[in-house]
C-alpha cells in the first residue's frame, strides 16, 4: 500500500497542552507525536471527537508559545492512549506566521 499524504509528516515527542475551542478550559495535557504543514497528530488518555475543536498549545526550544486551532480528523489505538489525527483549523494570520516559521526552523517544513 502506498501512502498517500499530502504533507510530509515529521515524528516528535513534544508535550502539549489541549484546551477548549474557546481557550478556556485546559482538557488534557497531550503528545504530540508528529506534524506536518497540513496539521498534528496527539496521543491522550482523554476522548475527543472525530470533529471536535481543540486549542493545541506548546513551546519552542526558546519559550516561544505556538497555540493553533485543530479539528480532530481521525482516532486510533496509541501506545498510552488513543492517538488522535488533527487538522489545522486556524484563522490568526500570527498564529499562522509562527506556527509556519517554527515547522521551517525545525523541521525543515515548508
Amino acid at each position: 500500500m502506498i501512502e498517500q499524504r499530502k504533507h510530509v509528516r515529521r515524528f516528535t515527542a513534544i508535550n502539549v497542552d489541549c484546551y477548549s475551542s474557546d481557550g478556556s478550559v485546559q482538557i488534557d495535557k497531550c503528545v504530540m507525536v508528529n506534524i506536518s504543514k497540513g496539521g498534528l497528530a496527539i496521543e491522550s488518555k482523554k476522548h475527543f471527537s472525530i470533529g471536535e475543536k481543540i486549542l493545541v498549545s506548546f513551546n519552542t526550544p526558546e519559550s516561544q508559545e505556538i497555540s493553533v486551532m485543530t479539528q480532530i480528523l481521525h482516532s486510533s489505538q496509541g501506545g498510552f492512549g488513543t492517538l488522535y489525527g488533527a487538522k489545522y483549523h486556524e484563522t490568526d494570520l500570527q498564529k499562522l506566521s509562527a506556527l509556519n516559521n517554527y515547522l521551517l526552523n525545525y523541521f525543515n517544513l515548508y
